[in-house]
């Protein structure tokens, strides 16, 4: 198995670009989110944050988006033109309300800078190898001297940026605080192309390589800080990130990892424990389990090793039409090709080459990313090197539920504020530092 290596020197002495490009235009903030179409319906407002152009617009949470911009609000175009939107731009709706239609003209405030007391934050941006600019977002102790550990973060699969709200109520950003403002590192994340800030094609449309570009571009913005000790680079990657680490770690000189609810095998062993576990908790009796798997496997197998769009696996296979919930050309919001790519990746292979001292951590309640997965890491890398984390009730969002049931439909969970104390006590731990947990 061959893997790309890149000595210190080499990562130390390619371009980074962050001051450069520093002036990346400042992705809007109207106050709303929106929740994607489903079944051929429009899309619609999902929460409106107060003194906010949509909260001055009295729009509501469950308003109905008829066109956005002239788009119209069933097209998945409408969400992606939304998310390229900026600072100072313009906002036209066509919104539906208990029976009655009316419009609402915003125009974008910008974003509000992340602000933490006792840290710097300073917002920079990298050039990626596939020509995009990049947002990065740095983090340190304001009084710190010398230079500090880097973390640098890897994040998941979706099209959420890594730049945290200013009242983080969901899990992952919660968690992210929290290593952010506790572990006395240097914090680097990386928005990918079409996220938030960062040039691109929207996120729907770029593949998993426009994405590892522009982390392995993050990371040599990390290693050339003034602030950062090169020889004390850490990699964190959460859900598909957590698999992305082991790979980039091969690359990089890392000193250690974190990997947090990710997995280890080829994506289609992945996937299909994804829908066979969906399923399940979804309340499917036993043997129409069993029925779609057989189907699944087909599916996927033309998907991920045939390189078919599932529209064109539909359109082949009619007997398969009924399994596929997605759209046409993509999954998750990301294109076909995406997955396609993940396919590719050797992570098992990986994951035996790693020298460092890692931290796996997952949730006992995560459907999401099964346990097969964190145990097959387990068996195979150096034990002396790797500690093993399981947290009670956890689901993949880093909240606790009571049981399966509820974490599978996310109801009554509360933030484990464990999970962030068991990554920053390994990460100070590494440090050479010993404190009290804080939760």
């Amino acid at each position: 198995m061959r893997f790309p290596l890149w000595s210190v020197a080499a990562a130390l002495a390619a371009p980074s670009f962050s001051a450069a490009l520093d002036t990346l235009p400042r992705r809007a903030e109207f106050g709303l989110s929106l929740a994607a179409s489903a079944d051929g319906q429009p899309a619609r407002i999902a929460g409106v944050r107060p003194d906010t152009p949509a909260a001055r617009a009295s729009l509501l949470a469950g308003d109905t988006v008829v066109r956005l911009n002239g788009i119209d609000g069933a097209d998945a175009k409408a969400l992606a033109a939304f998310r390229k939107l900026r600072a100072g731009d313009t906002l036209e709706l066509a919104l539906h309300r208990e029976g009655r239609h009316f419009g609402a003209r915003l125009r974008a405030d910008p974003w509000p800078e992340e602000s933490y007391d006792g840290l710097t934050v300073t917002y920079g941006a990298a050039a990626s190898a596939r020509g995009y600019h990049v947002r990065t977002i740095t983090t340190r102790p304001a009084n710190a001297s010398g230079r500090l550990p880097v973390l640098v973060f890897i994040p998941w699969l979706s099209c959420s940026p890594v730049e945290l709200p200013a009242r983080p109520t969901d899990g992952w950003s919660l968690m992210m605080r929290d290593v952010v403002t506790r572990s006395g590192y240097v914090v680097v994340r990386v928005e990918k192309p079409g996220v938030a800030d960062s040039g691109g094609p929207d996120c729907s449309e770029t593949d998993l390589e426009d994405d590892l570009e522009a982390y392995r571009a993050g990371i040599r913005v990390a290693l050339a800080l003034e602030s950062a000790d090169p020889q004390r680079l850490y990699l964190f990657g959460g859900s598909i990130g957590a698999a992305l680490v082991p790979l980039l770690s091969l690359e990089f000189p890392v000193k250690g990892i974190v990997a947090a609810g990710g997995f280890s095998r080829s994506w289609i062993e992945h996937i299909l424990g994804f829908e066979r576990r969906r399923l399940t908790l979804s309340g499917v009796k036993a043997s129409k389990v069993n029925e779609a798997m057989k189907g699944f496997a087909d599916f996927y197998s033309l998907y991920l090793n045939g390189g078919r769009t599932p529209a064109e696996i539909v359109a082949a296979r009619p007997d398969l039409a009924g399994l596929w919930y997605d759209e046409p050309g993509h999954q998750f919001g990301r294109r076909a090709a995406y997955y396609q790519q993940v396919q590719k990746l050797d992570v098992e292979g990986a994951w035996p080459l790693v020298r460092v001292p890692t931290l796996l951590l997952w949730g006992e309640l995560d459907w999401i990313m099964g346990r097969d997965d964190q145990e097959r890491i387990v068996s195979i890398v150096d034990p002396s090197l790797l500690r093993f984390v399981v947290r009670p009730g956890m689901n993949h969002h880093f909240e606790r539920f009571p049981d399966a049931g509820a974490a599978f439909g996310e109801e009554g969970g509360r933030y484990d504020a464990g999970a962030a104390e068991a990554i920053v006590s390994w990460l100070r731990e590494q440090a050479g530092e010993k404190r009290e947990p804080w939760y």
